[in-house]
C-alpha cells in the first residue's frame, strides 16, 4: 500500500479564491485597516530607503500606468538585476496589476547570463541600478528586439526610464479592466540557486501564490508586526515576502547587500519581532558573543530556512534564546511551502541509523508527500530514508524555456508529484526531517556519505564556528571527505579529526583532511556555496 502523508490542517484547493494576487493582497491590506498607514513597509536598511503602506495601492497604480505608456502589456517580463530592496516591491506590484511578470537575478551574474536569462522570457524591460546598468546595457545591445531599460537613479539617465519618472506619472494611463486568468498566468519567475548548474526559470501562477496567503501556516513569516531578513531580492523566498507582508500588515526590513559584521547593529536598530536566517547565519549567531551581551527581548521568533540546520545550534538557541520560539520552514523555490515547525512544541529531533536530525516540522495546507526509495522509487514508511516527494496546488507550473511555449517538468511525473532533489524521512507522528540535498551527497569505496552529518559533528566542537564538507575526488576512495572550517579558538587538524572519527564510521571520517579559512563562501541565494568549496578542495589537490 503507498504510504502518503498529508498535512493536518486540512484545505481544500478548490476553495482557493479565484483572483489575482494584487487584488486578493488589497483586499487583505484594507482589511487591517493599514493602506492609509504612514508605517513603512519595506525598508532597505544598506539605503535607509523606505516605502509606507499607504504607497502601496497609489504609487504601484502609477508605475502600472507609466509601464503602460511605454507599451508594456498583459503577459509581458520585467527583468530585474539590482540592490535595492524598497521601491522595487513598489514596481512589481505595479507590473502585476496590469498582468505582466517579474524575474529577478542574481546582481553579479556575467552580462552574457543577463542575456540568456532575458532571452529565455524573451522580456522588452529590463530594470537595474547604477552598478549593475553597465552590464545589463551589454545584454541588451545583443538582442534581437529592443529593449527598454529602467533604472534606479536619483538623476536622468542617458537613454534610460528612470523608476521616479515611474512613480510621478499621473496615473491616468492605467488599465480599466486586466483580465488576470489566476490559474494559468504567471506573477513570477523566481530563479533556482544554480547549485548544479545555470539558474533555471521556476513559473509560478497567481492562483500558487494566492494558495500560499489562503492558509496562514504556509507561511509563518508574519507572526509578528515586522520582520528582518537577509535574502536577496529575487529568490522566491522575497516574492512570498512582499505578498505576506501586506496582507498581514506586517513590516519587512532587508538587509540588501547581506554582511555579518553589521547584522547586530541592524537587529539592535530595527529591533524585528522575528528574524528570518539562514542555517548558516544561525550558526554563526548561536556561538557569536554578542548573543550574551546584547539585550534581544524584543526578539520573538527566528525562522531558520533555506537549508537543513544541526540540533546542536537550535539546542544553542534554545538556551541562550528562551524567550524566543526557533521555527524551521522547508520548501524550494519549486514549491515555496512543504513543512514548517508552527505546531510543533519546541525542537523535535529523531534518530535514523546513528544520527539525530531536526525536523522540519508538519506538511503544510495543500501538501501531501511520500518518500520513495532512492533506487526503487518506491514509496517509504517512516524512519526510511529516501527522496521526498511532494504533490500540491502550490507546485510550479514548470521551467521557463526559450524552446518552449509552455513550462518544461522534467522533475514532475505524470501523476503531478515533484522530486524535490532532497533526501529525508517522516517519524510515526507525520513529522517530516530533511537529511540532505542529494547532489551534494557523495561516495566513499561503496558508502554514500552525507555532508551534512560531518557538518553537524563538527558544529559540537567549541572551537568550530562554521563548516562546510565536500568530497574530494580521489582514484582508490572515489572521494575523500574534506572540511572547511571557520575556528574561534585554538584548534589543529588533528584534533578535529579525531573529533570526528570518535563519533562517526570510518567511512565519515575526514580523510581529506581539514583547511582553515576564514569564511565559508557564500552562493547567489546567500547559502554555502558547496560547488565553490569542492573547486577550492580541488585546487588545493
Amino acid at each position: 500500500m503507498e504510504r502518503i502523508f498529508e498535512s493536518q490542517r486540512k484545505a481544500n484547493p478548490n476553495e482557493v479564491p479565484n483572483v489575482p494576487i494584487y487584488d486578493y493582497i488589497y483586499e487583505k491590506l484594507c482589511n487591517t485597516k493599514m493602506q492609509s498607514s504612514t508605517k513603512p513597509w519595506v525598508i532597505d536598511s544598506r539605503t535607509g530607503k523606505e516605502v509606507q503602506f499607504c504607497d502601496i495601492d497609489p504609487v504601484s497604480k502609477k508605475i502600472g500606468s507609466a509601464l503602460t505608456r511605454l507599451g508594456f502589456k498583459k503577459g509581458e517580463y520585467l527583468h530585474f538585476a539590482t540592490y535595492e530592496t524598497a521601491q522595487l516591491y513598489l514596481v512589481q506590484l505595479g507590473i502585476w496589476r496590469i498582468g505582466g511578470v517579474v524575474r529577478g537575478c542574481f546582481q553579479n551574474e556575467s552580462a552574457e547570463e543577463f542575456a540568456r536569462q532575458i532571452s529565455e522570457s524573451k522580456a522588452r524591460f529590463v530594470l537595474a541600478d547604477e552598478e549593475t546598468l553597465p552590464r545589463m546595457r551589454e545584454a541588451v545591445a545583443n538582442l534581437d528586439w529592443k529593449v527598454t531599460v529602467i533604472v534606479f537613479s536619483n538623476g536622468p539617465v542617458e537613454n534610460a526610464v528612470t523608476v521616479n519618472s515611474l512613480m510621478q506619472d499621473d496615473g491616468t494611463a492605467f488599465p480599466v479592466k486586466v483580465d488576470i486568468d489566476p490559474d494559468n498566468d504567471i506573477f513570477a519567475v523566481a530563479n533556482t540557486s544554480g547549485s548544479t548548474g545555470l539558474p533555471k526559470g521556476v513559473v509560478q501562477t497567481h492562483k500558487c501564490a494566492v494558495a500560499l496567503l489562503t492558509k496562514t501556516n504556509c507561511m509563518p513569516f508574519f507572526d509578528q508586526q515586522s520582520v528582518i531578513t537577509p535574502m536577496n531580492n529575487f529568490p522566491i523566498g522575497v516574492y512570498m515576502a512582499t505578498i505576506g507582508s501586506i496582507a498581514n500588515g506586517c513590516q519587512v526590513v532587508h538587509l540588501g547587500k547581506y554582511e555579518r559584521e553589521q547584522y547586530f547593529d541592524h537587529l539592535l536598530k530595527y529591533k524585528p519581532g522575528t528574524a528570518v536566517m539562514y542555517p548558516f547565519i544561525a550558526i554563526w549567531f548561536a556561538r557569536h558573543e554578542n548573543l550574551d551581551k546584547v539585550d534581544l527581548s524584543f526578539l520573538k521568533v527566528i525562522i531558520c530556512s533555506g537549508a537543513m540546520i544541526d540540533p546542536t545550534t537550535m539546542n544553542i538557541l534554545a538556551k541562550k534564546l528562551p524567550h524566543v520560539e526557533v521555527k524551521q520552514l522547508y520548501g524550494l523555490t519549486e514549491c515555496f511551502s512543504i513543512a514548517n515547525t508552527e505546531d510543533l512544541p519546541g525542537v523535535k529531533t529523531s534518530m535514523v541509523e546513528g544520527k539525530e536530525y531536526v525536523s522540519a516540522g508538519k506538511l503544510t495546507p495543500y501538501v501531501r508527500a511520500k518518500i520513495v526509495d532512492l533506487n526503487t522509487r518506491e514509496p517509504l514508511g517512516p524512519y526510511q530514508i529516501g527522496e521526498i516527494t511532494v504533490k500540491s496546488i502550490i507546485v510550479m507550473k514548470g521551467y521557463l524555456s526559450k524552446d518552449s511555449p509552455i513550462p518544461l517538468r522534467p522533475n514532475i511525473d505524470s501523476e503531478g508529484w515533484l522530486s524535490t532533489g532532497d533526501a529525508g524521512f517522516f517519524d510515526n507522528d507525520s513529522n517530516l526531517y530533511v537529511t540532505e540535498r542529494l547532489s551534494f551527497v557523495f561516495k566513499y569505496i561503496m558508502y554514500f556519505v552525507s555532508p551534512s552529518e560531518i557538518e553537524s559533528i563538527l558544529q559540537q566542537h567549541d572551537k568550530v564556528l562554521e563548516a562546510g564538507v565536500v568530497g574530494v575526488p580521489n582514484p582508490e576512495t572515489t572521494n575523500l571527505a574534506r572540511a572547511f572550517v571557520v575556528k574561534k579558538g585554538e584548534v589543529s587538524e588533528k584534533e578535529l579529526c579525531d573529533f570526528v572519527a570518535e563519533r562517526l564510521p570510518v567511512y565519515k571520517h575526514l580523510h581529506g583532511g581539514v583547511r582553515f579559512v576564514q569564511n565559508l563562501p557564500v552562493g547567489k541565494t546567500s547559502k554555502i556555496d558547496r560547488t565553490a568549496l569542492k573547486k577550492l578542495a580541488i585546487e588545493m589537490n
